[in-house]
């Protein structure tokens, strides 16, 4: 426990620095296909659309934020195309992150949606997996003609992800896992176009480095503690740049999937939102509900 808590506080106080990197939807959670605990192939025997999956979240970035963030939105599914064994897999996945700001009536007011789209094979090696595949993503304003900006993103790249499960307090209480893109499709438009060249521009990505860590242990009957974070480098032209997050929740757990309730502190060194590329420290909290197994 006291080895897990040190590096969430390094990945806290790593993310906190002025540093920013890239809006990954994906970026606090780890997919792993072959995890799901339904799926049940013996030896090499292969089957087709053998499982479909999912997550969504609800919740508030009110207790501190900035103006554009109010409410979010996750939602995502993903759908085993191809299973061999226990041992390989092919999936297809895709999720928005919808955000909203609270200038109008009800403080509900859309502002930003993140897109991905994503295929991934999946390979287990012992108790470890390998995993390879392409990402396409992209960030659109929405309703924004009212305050005369806009920012779109396109970025696409292969990515290649380590996952090790480990020990803490009980066996395979903890899961880590490295992650490596390389970007192929990068642009970036602002609107106005004085805006266009300041700070950096997303067009200049090369590729990130990103490392995932997430543990639960139980705390009674089908109800667990949950405890994760992320941290990622990305590399630009001329820049080095980072982000970084903690999560605390409370969940239970069946056959289904996972119900959680939980806090999370994240910091965007650029959220990605507005046309003038602005850090941001966000303290929210929030509901997440996901496939039992496949999704940390």
């Amino acid at each position: 426990m006291r080895k897990l808590s040190s590096l969430l506080l390094i990945f806290l106080l790593g993310s906190l620095s002025d540093l920013d990197a890239q809006r990954l939807i994906e970026r606090s959670m780890i997919l792993n296909p072959l995890a799901h605990p339904s799926v049940d192939i013996k030896g090499d025997d292969y089957a087709w659309f053998t499982q479909v999956g999912g997550w969504a979240s609800f919740g508030s970035y009110g207790l501190y934020g900035d103006d554009n963030h109010q409410w979010y939105q996750h939602l995502g599914a993903y759908v085993e195309m191809y299973r061999r064994g226990d041992h390989s897999s092919i999936a297809v996945t895709t999720q928005i992150e919808f955000i909203a700001d609270p200038h109008n009536d009800i403080n509900f007011s859309p502002r930003a949606i993140f897109w991905e789209e994503g295929i991934v094979y999946s390979r287990r090696i012992r108790n470890s997996f390998l995993q390879f595949g392409y990402y396409h993503r992209c960030k659109h304003d929405i309703d924004n003609l009212e305050i005369g900006e806009e920012r779109a993103m396109v970025f696409g790249s292969f990515l290649t992800r380590f996952i090790v499960p480990f020990s803490i307090g009980s066996r395979d209480d903890a899961l880590l896992a490295l992650q490596y893109d390389q970007y192929t499709i990068t642009w970036e438009r602002r609107i106005p176009s004085e805006f266009d060249g300041i700070s950096y521009e997303w067009s200049e990505l090369f590729s990130s480095l990103k490392l995932n860590i997430a543990w639960q242990r139980s705390i009674g009957t089908n109800t667990n503690l949950h405890l994760d974070g992320y941290s990622m480098g990305t590399f630009l032209k001329d820049d080095f740049l980072m982000n970084g997050k903690v999560r605390a929740e409370i969940g239970t757990s069946s056959d289904i999937g996972d119900v959680r309730f939980g806090v999370h502190m994240e910091h965007l060194g650029d959220s990605g939102i507005s046309v003038r590329p602005t850090a941001v420290t966000l303290l929210g909290v929030g509901i997440r509900i996901m496939s039992a197994g496949s999704i940390r």
